[in-house]
């Protein structure tokens, strides 16, 4: 079948007329839905009224839903998506979706329906607490980055890894457009509180910010450490208080390391501002301290697979006759780097979601503009010395202290 757009009919026809999606959803009426809400895709639920079995169904859309068809994006882009959760699936499944079915033709990708989750981002709005998420994200983290690195890839599977995923191309520059320079110029994707335009001139002409974010940007596009899910935030896991799925890597490329869980950090500090601002002290500081554990156990995580794997760096041949002290120490120095890379990339992150395009509901969801704005200056002031600072920042206690000074 060739591509075509799908629709809330067709993708009905579609779901009856392809035995893998059948086979699952059994003989009876199927309906669907539409429930996409996020910046890139199509994302359809078909239901069996018959017997209540159910799948979801993404498909890429050739353009950037949340601008428009004003603004085309290849539907290639969900190749990408497919081929990473396929390995996600063998390597941490209990931490992705089942995946019942993928198309490359149609750019379609067919899913267990995760009916009693639901997006993390929603859950922060509920003050919902979600005790084992720092646990499962930074699982999820650790090892898919682990195993394919130098430490737990052989170099021939590595290189072809990155050349697959380096065609990714079109969505790895639209990282590079929205998360390291639209927001810090004048650029028409743009949008923020009319408020906060004092704080938007200033990071626009802030010569060591931008400096800062320069390099942050050439580390994103030359250190190819491992594949990245590429998008990793609240928005791209669901959950509930038993457990985690991640979803949505269509950004998947072989990048930094930090980049993946900057992007958690940084999204987290983002909510916990917000609910602050919104009279949820206690949930706020939850989210904050939920922050500084996952930087804490991504790095108690990888360093023990560093110490107990092998690679390019580890082998056992190689530190034979020394004792443990270099090989502690360079596991220590490369978590370092890791932890004061992620800090810049969270601040990134933080403050073009304040300055460009894309927005996070708690902080869009504060009505009072003024409250709004005290928001966003908030995190725009603390974004910007985890940008200018992050060289010095390689621990959760460091960035503690930053945040803490800043109050």
């Amino acid at each position: 079948m060739n591509y075509e757009v799908l629709n809330i009919n067709s993708v009905i026809e579609y779901a009856a007329g392809t035995p893998q999606i059948s086979a699952i959803l059994g003989n009876g009426d199927y309906t669907a839905k539409e429930v996409g809400d996020g910046n890139l895709n199509l994302v359809f639920i078909v239901d069996n009224l018959s017997n209540g079995a159910s799948v979801v169904i993404k498909q890429a859309l050739p353009y950037l839903r949340c601008v428009g068809e004003s603004f085309p994006l290849g539907e290639q882009r969900m190749l990408f998506e497919i081929r990473s959760m396929l390995f996600y699936e063998r390597s941490v499944p209990a931490l992705v979706p089942q995946i019942y079915h993928s198309d490359e033709a149609k750019y379609t990708l067919v899913m267990r329906n995760l009916s009693e989750h639901i997006i993390m981002r929603k859950g922060i709005l509920e003050c919902v607490k979600y005790p084992k998420f720092a646990d499962e994200i930074t699982d999820f983290i650790a090892k898919t980055t682990f195993a394919t690195s130098v430490f737990g890839m052989d170099s021939g599977k590595r290189t072809k890894l990155t050349e697959e995923f380096a065609q990714n191309t079109e969505l790895r520059k639209l990282t590079e457009d929205f998360v390291f320079t639209f927001p810090y110029m004048e650029n028409e994707t743009n949008r923020h509180n009319p408020l906060i335009e004092a704080a938007a001139k200033a990071i626009k002409s802030d010569t060591q910010f931008k400096a800062k974010a320069m390099e942050l940007k050439y580390i994103f596009m030359t250190k190819a450490e491992a594949l990245l899910h590429g998008d990793l935030h609240t928005g791209s896991v669901m959950l509930n208080e038993r457990e985690s799925f991640v979803i949505d890597s269509e950004f998947a490329f072989v990048g930094p390391i930090g980049f993946d869980l900057g992007a958690v950090v940084g999204n987290l500090l983002m909510a916990s501002i917000a609910m602050d601002a919104r009279g949820k002290a206690e949930y706020a500081a939850w989210l904050e301290s939920t922050a500084f554990e996952v930087m804490d156990k991504f790095a108690a995580k990888f360093e023990a697979l560093l110490l107990n794997g092998g690679g390019a760096m580890y082998g056992e041949e190689y530190w034979a006759n020394t004792d443990k002290s270099g090989k502690n120490a360079l596991a220590q120095k490369i978590i370092r780097d890791i932890l004061s890379e992620s800090i810049g990339f969270a601040g990134c992150k933080m403050a073009r979601r304040q300055l460009g395009v894309a927005h996070i509901l708690e902080i869009d969801g504060v009505e009072d503009d003024g409250l709004r704005a005290q928001v966003e200056t908030k995190v725009l002031g603390i974004a910007r010395e985890m940008v200018v600072r992050y060289g010095e920042i390689d621990s959760s206690q460091k960035l503690k202290q930053l945040i803490t000074d800043m109050r």
